[in-house]
């Protein structure tokens, strides 16, 4: 599986099952995504943070999405130090 597909794959399951705050979304912080033997890790933030930095917008004690190299999405999990 490609990353590309793997992020395609966190962004359905974020979209799906994770209620953003009303009047915003999630989306998946490129920047921050980390790569493991096994997956990928995919953190996720509000859009309106994302934008505008400002910590009333931000979404605290989320875990990122896990997507494995088989393309198993195993929803918010913690990442592997």
């Amino acid at each position: 599986m490609e990353l590309s597909n793997a992020r395609a794959l966190a962004a359905q399951y974020i979209k799906s099952n994770m209620a953003a705050p009303e009047g915003d979304e999630y989306a998946i912080v490129d920047s921050a995504i980390k790569e493991t033997e096994l997956g990928w890790y995919f953190p996720y933030q509000t859009v309106r943070f994302l934008n505008t930095r400002d910590l009333n917008y931000s979404v605290v004690g989320n875990w990122p999405i896990f997507v494995t190299k088989l393309g198993q999405v195993h929803g918010p999990k913690r990442p592997e130090v």
